[in-house]
């Protein structure tokens, strides 16, 4: 199965008389239903406008495929592309002050016709953060081709937590469950786990998932996207 990623990236400089430093924001998000059919469209035909914008907003729901649009959008950038077909994807970038990010909780790429290709949501970007930001802050996104199959089998990891586990060689790069069309948050430990995320081990190859139900994901048709 061939599968099309979002990733994107937030470079924030923060500079001060006590720091000069630059922090990231990054993290994966998922195509939405429209965004499906867009880029298989797009292979054969022309008849979706091509991407143009990456939109911020202040919405908080979990992002879902069947999505047309953010929840609460705030501002709308047109984005510079470049195809790299060295990595297999294609950069979006674009530059926001801070305070058009201040706040914001979600994110999304859109066609020239307004279509609602790619949706994510994260935590709140504060205030307190932007306090030293001099410059622009710099958003890149990225549409990577990835490979990815449904998987069974898990394992219990953790039964009092409802955690999960299965062993995958390659590097996954996200995780969908596709009988309720919700992506899962990618988080940096197996403690960190909730509802509707994920964590790989990176050393040891263990993909261990915590489903939206919070319950045994072998009921569920998950998707892992690997590369």
């Amino acid at each position: 199965m061939i599968n099309v990623k979002g990733q994107y990236r937030f470079q924030i400089h923060l500079q001060s008389m006590f720091m000069d430093e630059t922090i990231e924001i990054e993290n994966t998000n998922l195509i939405t239903l429209r965004g499906e059919a867009f880029f298989m469209n797009r292979w054969l035909n022309e008849e979706f406008e091509p991407i143009k914008y990456i939109c911020l907003g202040k919405g908080t729901a979990n992002p879902r495929k069947s999505d047309e649009k953010l929840a609460m959008q705030t501002i709308q950038k047109a984005c510079k592309t470049v195809v790299d077909l060295t990595n297999k994807q294609i950069v979006l970038s674009a530059d926001f002050t801070a305070t058009e990010i201040r706040d914001t909780t979600e994110i999304g790429v859109k066609t020239g016709c307004d279509r609602l290709i790619s949706h994510d949501s994260y935590e709140k970007i504060i205030a307190s953060l932007l306090d030293n930001v001099t410059s622009t802050v710099h958003l890149d996104y990225y549409f990577k081709l990835g490979t990815g199959s449904v998987r069974g089998n898990w394992k219990v990891s953790n039964a009092s937590q409802n955690i999960y586990r299965i062993y995958e060689p390659n590097t996954v790069i996200g995780v969908i469950e596709n009988n309720t069309n919700s992506g899962y948050v990618r988080k940096d430990s197996v403690n960190a786990l909730t509802a509707g995320s994920y964590y790989y081990n990176k050393n040891t190859k263990d993909l261990y998932i915590k489903n939206t139900s919070n319950s045994d994901p072998n009921n569920d048709e998950i998707i892992v996207q690997t590369k």
